[in-house]
């Protein structure tokens, strides 16, 4: 089988790295100098055909376009791949599920998307899964939540004016470290039992002001300052304001138990001194 890498960003380079150059091709903007076989790709751009070859699965990491209302990225590359994938794996979000007020959300549990972003990728489900059944395409969708790993801690944000909540007010978080992560998608393209849904969540709900606070402890510098929950509410910016409107608990038992997966950092403290 043959597997083609849709994205060579963080989540995308992190899994061609893992994969066999004989029987990888990855698609990107710009070439990134692996061996395995490359195609130089703008997905907003008009493009001619994809010439793919067969059978494959294929892993895509790519955002929605945030410039646009409707994305055009995902319709792009199917409308013009050469040849079908047997299988397709398409990297979503956690923020499709909303606000749960920090319960508990399964697999099963509807989407309620509550910001622009999250209502793109709900968008991306749907289109896939329609695509894919008309196709007869086996579809895996990966629920993700917050990556993290070396040089993707957020270092570079913490200074004299960054703050964040009092750890008594900071709501439950979901993470996942990007070795993780990695192992959950290459999962998704090879094992023949991967179907449906899968949260992807290293089930320690530890609050992102832990989070930071935790790194700075680790780091040797000084924690950023702490602030009131309504405080945050009028002083973040609006992106950041909306990850404090949403609380829920990611179940990842169907990743453990279905797809077998043995989450090598589980515990995000573990996860954060190996990315250090």
């Amino acid at each position: 089988m043959n597997f083609v890498i849709v994205g060579a960003g963080y989540t995308g380079l992190s899994v061609i790295k893992k994969l066999s150059n004989d029987y990888t091709t990855y698609i990107t903007r710009s070439f990134k100098g692996f061996k395995c076989a490359s195609k130089i790709i703008d997905l907003d751009d008009n493009i001619n055909s994809i010439d793919l070859q067969g059978p494959y699965n294929l892993l895509y990491t790519v955002p929605p376009n945030p410039n646009l209302e409707i994305d055009n990225r995902l319709p792009s590359l199917l409308n013009n791949i050469s040849t079908l994938p047997n299988r397709f794996v398409y990297i979503s979000t956690s923020g499709v599920y909303g606000n749960h007020y920090g319960r508990l959300v399964n697999e099963l549990t509807s989407p309620k998307p509550q910001t622009t972003r999250a209502k793109k990728r709900v968008v991306a489900e749907q289109y896939l899964n329609d695509w894919c059944y008309k196709k007869n395409i086996e579809l895996i969708v990966l629920r993700v939540s917050g990556i993290y790993g070396p040089q993707r801690l957020g270092l570079e944000r913490i200074n004299k004016n960054l703050t964040i909540i009092n750890e008594n007010e900071a709501m439950i978080s979901n993470r996942i470290h990007i070795d993780d992560l990695t192992t959950s998608c290459i999962s998704a393209l090879k094992d023949k039992k991967a179907s449906g849904i899968y949260n992807i969540s290293d089930g320690d709900f530890r609050s992102n002001t832990w989070f930071i606070k935790k790194l700075c402890e680790l780091k040797g510098i000084p924690s950023p300052k702490e602030i009131s929950y309504e405080e945050a509410i009028q002083t973040w910016d609006k992106k950041r304001v909306s990850f404090l409107k949403e609380s829920r608990r990611l179940d990842n038992r169907k990743l453990r138990d279905d797809l077998k997966i043995k989450l090598l950092y589980s515990n995000a403290e573990k996860g954060i001194k190996a990315s250090l």
